[in-house]
């Protein structure tokens, strides 16, 4: 009577792809951690950036710097520090003008940006009655 077993070359070919899948996941898991982590921040960001669009009120041709600390008072220290390490660029354009009948329409956009991550826009819109 033969006994069927796995020859050598058989458990060796078994073992190295099974070395090369289990590396492969490790290798994506590593990469969504990555991800998650740059999403993160982003996300940080423009929770910051929201904030900062709703504070003051900017018009039309305005294009500065700012840093986050300038606008927001906080008491805790490890977030004073990152505010005062961010900065916003914020540019302020008109966007549109129209004259109807009574009024005339202004439209403003306002991008805000953080280090070339993270933008958000806001739209203002001015009415003024023409005589």
């Amino acid at each position: 009577m033969k006994k069927s077993s796995f020859t050598l070359i058989e458990v060796i070919i078994a073992v190295t792809l099974l070395s090369i899948v289990i590396v492969s996941v490790l290798k994506i898991k590593e990469n969504n951690f990555s991800n998650i982590s740059k999403l993160n921040i982003i996300n940080q960001d423009l929770q910051l950036l929201s904030i900062v669009s709703i504070t003051p009120n900017y018009d039309d041709g305005i294009n500065k710097h700012l840093y986050l600390d300038k606008i927001l008072s906080v008491k805790d220290d490890n977030l004073r520090k990152k505010l005062k390490n961010t900065k916003v660029y914020i540019k302020s354009e008109e966007d549109n003008y129209q004259e109807l009948d009574n009024f005339a329409l202004k439209t403003i956009k306002t991008n805000y940006t953080i280090k070339n991550k993270a933008s958000n826009s806001t739209y203002t819109f001015k009415i003024k009655t023409v005589q």
